[in-house]
């Protein structure tokens, strides 16, 4: 059995060869990692740990993003960003909103938004050739289309909710630009790709360690029409739905479900409404949960043992009857033991049902 076959298997309510694996971190941990092995590259590195994933995404041919100086760098929506020091660790850190304070539609027009020029769509082929043995996914980052994550970094978190409340003409027509570039984005990735990828993974943050942070009014008026722009071609190519959204989307999962969603990550067990026996329980079924093993507490605060332990108590509970992929609750931060992430792996692929 293949990576593919394992991960499609475990889609289907069946019992692969062992629990499918998915791997998500922060650039400088997969640094960090590969310079624990001496690795070169990613590839190296995923194929270690055996991860059954691999993410697929077309070349960036547009201007420069990273500043010389490699302190400064702007997204393709014009975000920019700081490289931010705490301690020995870095990363990158969002300080410039460039839409923030406008609620003028026609300033929207004149704004400079990303377009398919800005990328070699043919480049895919190499990368699904290379990757056809394993379970390809649409890239996290440009090649996960969201819609509410961009915008808040566009006008900024602080402002989103005063804008989408006191200025509901402006936010819909936002919210329009940034589904047609992911549309047309999508369209075009598709046409390359045709039924060569897996997955078209959408990314939005819609709960917190609380619940949900979205209203139902506001999911039928912007996210589930968003949804089904993005993932329309993907369906017609035989693309399964990987739907992405952090803390206690619960009541949620309905609502993924009607959309289409096969798959819903990344499963953070202490938000409200998330523990794995409930999920499993009354959703284990109709959709599959990837990741939930606890980033924060477990795998970058635990010892190697307490990894191992939490995986057996995770797989115990998730993995009977197919139906779960296992990963971090969330992206394994930089200051995580390297030694853990390599518990969480081994203890998974010694891990049988009782």
């Amino acid at each position: 059995m293949n990576h593919k076959e394992r991960v499609l298997k475990a889609l289907n309510n069946d019992i692969p060869d062992r629990v499918p694996f998915f791997y998500w971190d922060v650039p400088e941990f997969g640094e960090k990692m590969m310079s624990y092995y001496g690795f070169s590259n990613r590839d190296q590195l995923l194929e270690h740990l055996d991860v059954d994933f691999r993410w697929v995404e077309p070349k960036y041919i547009g201007p420069q993003l990273v500043e010389d100086s490699k302190q400064k760098k702007v997204d393709i929506w014009g975000v920019g960003y700081s490289r931010i020091k705490t301690g020995k660790y870095q990363y990158w850190e969002a300080d410039r909103f460039p839409l923030e304070g406008v609620t003028d539609i026609a300033a929207l027009d004149d704004y400079d938004w990303p377009t398919n020029q800005l990328f070699d769509f043919d480049s895919l082929n190499e990368q699904l050739e290379r990757y056809k043995d394993y379970a390809i996914m649409t890239a996290p980052g440009y090649s996960s289309p969201g819609l509410f994550r961009i915008i808040q970094r566009l006008i900024g978190r602080e402002s989103f909710m005063e804008v989408m409340m006191s200025h509901p003409k402006y936010f819909k027509a936002l919210c329009d630009k940034v589904i047609s570039f992911y549309k047309g984005f999508i369209d075009e990735f598709f046409e390359v790709a045709q039924d060569r990828v897996d997955f078209i993974r959408v990314a939005d943050d819609f709960g917190s360690q609380t619940g949900v942070t979205i209203s139902n009014e506001h999911w039928e008026n912007y996210i589930r029409p968003s949804i089904d722009a993005f993932t329309r071609k993907p369906k017609e190519m035989g693309a399964h739905f990987y739907m992405h959204s952090c803390g206690g989307v619960r009541k949620l999962l309905p609502k993924f479900i009607s959309a289409g969603a096969e798959v819903l990550d990344p499963i953070q067990t202490r938000a409200f409404g998330m523990s794995p026996e409930g999920l499993k329980k009354d959703f284990g079924q109709l959709i599959t949960f990837c990741g939930a093993m606890d980033e924060e507490k477990i795998l970058r605060k635990g010892t190697p043992q307490q990894v191992k332990d939490g995986v057996k108590e995770l797989l115990d509970i998730m993995a009977p009857g197919g139906r779960f992929i296992l990963g971090p609750s969330h992206k394994i931060k930089v200051e995580t033991p390297v030694e853990n992430v390599i518990a969480m792996y081994e203890a998974a692929r010694e891990w049988k049902p009782e």
